[in-house]
């Protein structure tokens, strides 16, 4: 993506009118309260795996921690301590805008999937779509993207991901069954990152998301992730992406 198409879209942005935030958590009021209405995961909600903590937050003076263990059962097959996010309900064709910041302080020890959308009820097909971190090679920490249940219908886009710092995760969704109406758009710190036509959704006229970690098989190893600033809303005004490389939010 160029620098000039990028200013280009942060320009016809600033002329369009923002819709409407769905969805806004930022931590500020020192607990989950601002997820009451989304849910905490209720096997998995003690302290040690979801915490709001002061001293490391992207904004303000608070933000998410999760962390992972051996005994964070959820089945047979799958570890996990997450938050239950908002739902969207959508019908063909429909667009919806999220985004998010997201931090680690040592790199990842076992694959890590942080966020995915997932169909309601119980889908056919599982998970939509899925972001997660993963070990690279040489220490290195890799975020990735990809379309079906935990990204086995494809892995559409792999970057870098360093730790110690805070990174945004924009994502723009046309929900669609079919493959070539169905598209994403992802921004990384601001800058867009992918643009594709995909599979965006299944049957399902209900979308919920989870951010947290979730391992499918168990892992023993233990890992942490950090949360702030989510943003959920009907246009690209309403998710405050930031211009790249200033970490300042884009006018409007």
């Amino acid at each position: 993506m160029s620098a000039l198409r990028q200013a280009g879209l942060l320009a016809a942005t600033a002329a369009v009118l923002a819709g409407k935030v769905l969805f806004r958590a930022d931590f500020e009021t020192a607990d989950l309260s601002q997820w009451n209405n989304t849910g905490t995961r209720g096997q998995n909600n003690q302290e040690r795996n979801i915490a709001v903590v002061k001293g490391l937050a992207r904004s303000g003076d608070y933000a998410a921690r999760v962390t992972i263990h051996a005994d964070d059962i959820f089945n047979a097959q799958q570890l996990r301590a997450q938050l239950g996010g908002p739902r969207v309900t959508v019908a063909e064709g429909d667009e919806t805008f999220l985004s998010f910041w997201l931090r680690v302080e040592d790199p990842p020890r076992e694959r890590d999937n942080f966020f995915y959308w997932e169909g309601n009820p119980p889908p056919r097909y599982r998970n939509v779509m899925t972001w997660w971190l993963e070990p690279g090679s040489e220490g290195q920490t890799l975020i990735r993207y990809g379309t079906g249940n935990l990204g086995r219908d494809g892995v559409h886009w792999t970057a870098r991901f360093s730790p110690r710092q805070w990174h945004q995760l924009g994502m723009q969704i046309r929900w669609s069954e079919d493959e070539t109406k169905g598209f994403v758009r992802l921004w990384f710190d601001g800058e867009i990152v992918l643009e594709k036509q995909v599979r965006a959704k299944g049957p399902e006229a209900v979308y919920f998301c989870q951010p947290g970690i979730h391992r499918s098989p168990h892992t023993a190893a233990e890992d942490t992730i950090y949360f702030d600033d989510f943003l959920l809303g009907e246009t690209l005004a309403d998710i405050a992406i930031t211009t790249p490389s200033t970490g300042k939010t884009a006018p409007r």
